[in-house]
């Protein structure tokens, strides 16, 4: 969508997995470079802005940062409606949140459509419980880009993002 002279093009992303598994840390990370010893859960969904430049063109990103317990599903459509793209992101140290992928990838394009997505591997700072051949097998048989992320440490962090509008951007 073009918008006008201050930016060239708006994207609603949104941020899905299970509880606890750091889509908080890495949107705080990301939008405002810092990370909060004391973030604690999302309760519903919180909403960030961050303008980038990208390839000469200037992106507003409209986050939204949605809540992983169960009692926030019924809301997960609504918050998915019109996203330009959408980040899974999963915990390396907790495979039933990779397993939960399907139930966040529906929520998301029953409302959105099939729009990209970017799968990101949270907490490589930690030692994990997946072995690459289960994330690999899960990822591509659903066509997802996969992104190792570290908010703790600030890993892959812009990466992610960056690839995210990249494939929002790639028709």
């Amino acid at each position: 969508m073009v918008v006008g002279s201050d930016t060239d093009f708006v994207h609603k992303l949104v941020f899905l997995g299970d509880s606890g598994v750091g889509k908080t840390s890495l949107v705080q990370r990301y939008v405002y470079d810092s990370l909060a010893p004391d973030i604690g859960r999302t309760i519903g969904a919180m909403l960030h802005v961050k303008s980038v430049e990208l390839e000469g063109a200037k992106h507003k990103l409209v986050i939204w940062d949605l809540g992983g317990q169960v009692a926030f599903s019924a809301l997960r459509e609504q918050y998915c409606s019109h996203a330009s793209g959408a980040f899974f992101v999963f915990d390396r140290t907790r495979l039933e949140t990779l397993e939960h992928v399907d139930d966040w990838l529906d929520s998301l394009y029953a409302a959105a459509g099939k729009v990209a997505v970017v799968a990101v591997e949270n907490k490589i700072d930690l030692e994990s419980e997946i072995s690459d051949e289960q994330i690999k097998g899960m990822l591509e048989a659903r066509s997802l880009k996969w992104i190792q992320t570290s908010a703790m440490e600030n890993v892959n962090v812009e990466v992610a993002f960056k690839e995210l509008i990249k494939e929002i951007r790639t028709p």
